[in-house]
């Protein structure tokens, strides 16, 4: 199984590696989709883990034990229908093509499996349509 997680960190767990942690203590499979990690110690890093899901699970609780905030990322991306007009910015802007553009009904439409909550749609998006829910 495959799952999306939102990792944050603070001053004091930031030199923790949590790579290390998922693949040597748990056997789980991590793909970084981005991580930012600013001057102060404190940052964000959206990981997708595959493994067992019962590994998953002690492996959260593990990263939570350590002070890490962890959450996990399911339909994450709403749209509100009444504002967005299908400009196709966040089309545009997308770096997973979490966005698609229909040629006949010139409607966008968005696929939350490919979503990795990085936020650049929110930030193209001039009408405020889009909004994540972590």
């Amino acid at each position: 199984m495959e799952k999306k997680f939102k990792i944050e960190f603070t001053e004091s767990n930031v030199q923790d590696s949590v790579v290390y942690i998922l693949v040597a203590e748990f056997n789980l499979k991590p793909n970084i989709l981005k991580a930012q990690i600013e001057g102060d110690g404190t940052g964000v890093m959206l990981v997708s883990i595959e493994g067992e899901e019962a590994d998953m699970v002690k492996a959260v609780e593990r990263l939570k034990g350590i002070g890490l905030l962890v959450n996990e990322l399911s339909n994450h991306i709403t749209r509100n229908h009444d504002k967005c007009f299908s400009c196709g910015a966040c089309v545009s802007i997308c770096p997973t093509n979490s966005f698609t553009y229909d040629p006949v009904t010139w409607e966008v439409h968005v696929n939350t499996d490919k979503c990795i909550a990085c936020g650049a749609c929110v930030n193209a998006c001039s009408v405020r349509a889009l909004s994540l829910i972590l």
